[in-house]
């Protein structure tokens, strides 16, 4: 889902609410309630929406920073030891971007190579 998308989405969402709202002042609270409860729904998805599109961008630059540095490093231990960097550096900006799967991935992988690294 893109931004123009969500963001047109949730604003058919809010003018039908306002819409319904604004004919209707003296409606019950219960209708108001579920309209209410739908708009934050709406927005929470749309926020998901963003935060993965952020966290899309990031993960690109970080290949393309990838693609420069590894072609001007001579050795294989410099983009080794960027590598498990970037991936620490992932983790936490997963968590507080809301990305779980993602966190869970990477933790996988670092508890594989660290592992490995300690058995050999």
């Amino acid at each position: 889902m893109n931004d123009e998308d969500s963001a047109t989405s949730f604003q058919r969402v809010v003018s039908s609410a306002s819409r319904s709202l604004e004919a209707r002042p003296d409606e019950p609270t219960d209708k108001r309630d579920a309209l209410i409860e739908e708009l934050q729904e709406e927005l929470e998805r749309v926020k998901d929406a963003r935060r993965e599109d952020a966290f899309a961008f990031i993960i690109i630059c970080i290949l393309l920073f990838n693609i420069v540095f590894f072609t001007v490093m001579p050795t294989s231990g410099g983009p080794l030891a960027l590598l498990i960097l970037e991936l620490l550096i992932l983790v936490p900006l997963a968590q507080k971007m809301g990305m779980e799967n993602v966190v869970q991935i990477i933790s996988r992988v670092l508890d594989r190579v660290s592992s490995q690294s300690s058995g050999e």
